[in-house]
C-alpha cells in the first residue's frame, strides 16, 4: 500500500480519494448483490484486485476502519485520512442506490453484522496485515494477495462485515460492524507498531573472517 502523505490536500489528495470512492464502491456492490456464501470470497478478491488496481493511486484502504487504524497509529496524515472517510462512505452509499434500483445486480433482503468480538477479531487480521504491508514487512508483489486473503480469512472466522462503510450501505449504522471494527483498527495498529518497535535490531556477525582477512591468513 502505498504512501500518499506528501500531498495533504492537493489534486493529488483528491485524485487518491477518487480511487478509495471507485474502489469502495466495488467492494461494497460485491457486498451488497453477491449471496453467501460466496459473499467472503467475492469481497476478498474485489478487494486483492483493488489493491493491485489503485493501491499506488491511495494505498487501496477502501474501508473507513483501516484509515482510522493507519492515522491512530500515524502511518497516514489526518487531514488527508479524513478526506478518505467521507470518499469510502460516498462509494459504499452509491452502491446501495446503484444495486438497490437494479442496475446491477440483485439487492439482498437482510444483511447482519457478526457479534461484537467476531468483528473485533476478525478485523484484526486484516489490520495487522495492513499494517505489515504499510511497514513493507510484506512483498509489493503479494500486497495484494496478502490484504485480499487477510479479508477473506476475517470475514470467514467472523461471519460478520468488518467495513464501517458497507455496514452503513446494509443498514447497519449501530452494529458491531461499525463500532468494533473501528475499535479494533485502533488496537491491532498500535499493538503492531509495539511489536516493530520492540524488534531486534540485526546485528552484523562478527565471527566470520572478511575476505580480506581470509586473503591475509593465506599467506
Amino acid at each position: 500500500m502505498s504512501d500518499t502523505s506528501a500531498d495533504p490536500l492537493g489534486s493529488e489528495a483528491f485524485r487518491s480519494a477518487l480511487a478509495e470512492l471507485l474502489g469502495t464502491f466495488f467492494l461494497a456492490l460485491a457486498a451488497l448483490t453477491i449471496a453467501a456464501p460466496l459473499t467472503p470470497f467475492a469481497v476478498g478478491l474485489t478487494l486483492l484486485v483493488f489493491v493491485y488496481a489503485v493501491g499506488s493511486l491511495s494505498g487501496s484502504h477502501l474501508n473507513p476502519a483501516v484509515t482510522v487504524g493507519l492515522m491512530a497509529s500515524r502511518r497516514f496524515p489526518l487531514a488527508h485520512g479524513l478526506l478518505y472517510l467521507v470518499a469510502q462512505v460516498a462509494g459504499a452509499l452509491l452502491a446501495r442506490f446503484v444495486a438497490g434500483a437494479g442496475l446491477v445486480g440483485e439487492l439482498g433482503h437482510s444483511y447482519q453484522a457478526g457479534p461484537a468480538a467476531a468483528e473485533f477479531l476478525g478485523f484484526g487480521i486484516l489490520m495487522i496485515t495492513v499494517a505489515a504491508t504499510t511497514e513493507k514487512q510484506v512483498a509489493k508483489a503479494g500486497s495484494g494477495i496478502a490484504v485480499g486473503g487477510a479479508l477473506l480469512a476475517g470475514l470467514l472466522v467472523s461471519h460478520g462485515v468488518l467495513n464501517p462503510a458497507v455496514a452503513l450501505a446494509m443498514g447497519l449504522a449501530t452494529s458491531p460492524a461499525v463500532w468494533a471494527t473501528l475499535l479494533s483498527a485502533v488496537v491491532f495498529s498500535l499493538l503492531f507498531s509495539v511489536i516493530e518497535r520492540t524488534k531486534p535490531a540485526e546485528v552484523e556477525d562478527g565471527s566470520a573472517p572478511t575476505p580480506k582477512a581470509q586473503a591475509d591468513d593465506s599467506k
